[in-house]
């Protein structure tokens, strides 16, 4: 017995099917980032944990895009400071100096208790990969 297939193409069918959120490949996509997302948010919580308010957080999001002709998850935040979580300041951020005045003698500011502190440097805060380290959960 012989079985004879015939592969008809229907470029837009085959582009909807790849790119609509109906599609297997849209929703495998989608899993993963939310793999990815539910990882990052955990993420925050490890050392050096950054968790104040939990605004960075909750700020967590996806965005499912296509690139051209391809289908992509963008996984961020829209805080100004999860930048300075992620990659760390000071010493230990992209520069590598300690943080300094640049209008003053002295940086000051107030503790959580409300202690006022001054000191002419710091050191700055350790970074905390959260987002990246989270992308191996996309694996599986």
């Amino acid at each position: 017995m012989s079985v004879r297939v015939r592969l008809i193409r229907h470029p837009d069918q085959f582009h909807a099917l790849l790119t609509s959120a109906q599609g297997g490949i849209f929703k495998d996509l989608h899993r993963r980032a939310l793999k990815v997302q539910t990882q990052a948010k955990r993420n925050l919580e490890r050392e050096p944990r950054r968790v104040d308010t939990g605004t960075l957080r909750s700020d967590i999001h996806i965005q499912m895009l296509t690139v051209g002709k391809v289908l992509a998850a963008r996984i961020g935040f829209n805080v100004f400071y999860g930048v300075y979580v992620h990659d760390g300041t000071g010493i230990f951020g992209p520069k590598g100096q300690p943080i300094t005045p640049k209008m003053s003698k002295f940086l000051r500011w107030k503790t959580k208790k409300g202690t006022v502190v001054y000191a002419t440097s710091v050191k700055g805060m350790r970074p905390n990969p959260f987002l990246k380290d989270a992308l191996k959960a996309a694996k599986g």
